[in-house]
């Protein structure tokens, strides 16, 4: 007889710095990178989504006024 071997799940990985900008960079292109995704094992949690949502926001905005300083000048 075997013995049944009961695995303990996993603990989810916290994402990085660049995981999270990966993911907000798809997410404003609406890229769909599920293979990225499920091969690093990583989860974002809402205070990351929240932070690189502003990040990335702020950048848009800047490139934009950039450009439009850029066109009018």
């Amino acid at each position: 007889m075997s013995a049944s071997r009961q695995t303990e799940p996993v603990p989810a990985r916290k994402a990085g710095p660049f995981q999270v900008a990966a993911t907000m960079f798809c997410g404003i292109f609406a890229i769909g990178a599920r293979g990225t995704w499920r091969r690093g094992g990583a989860t974002v949690t809402f205070v990351q989504v929240v932070v690189g949502a502003a990040v990335t926001l702020a950048v848009l905005v800047l490139i934009l006024s950039m450009l439009v300083h850029w066109a009018v000048r």
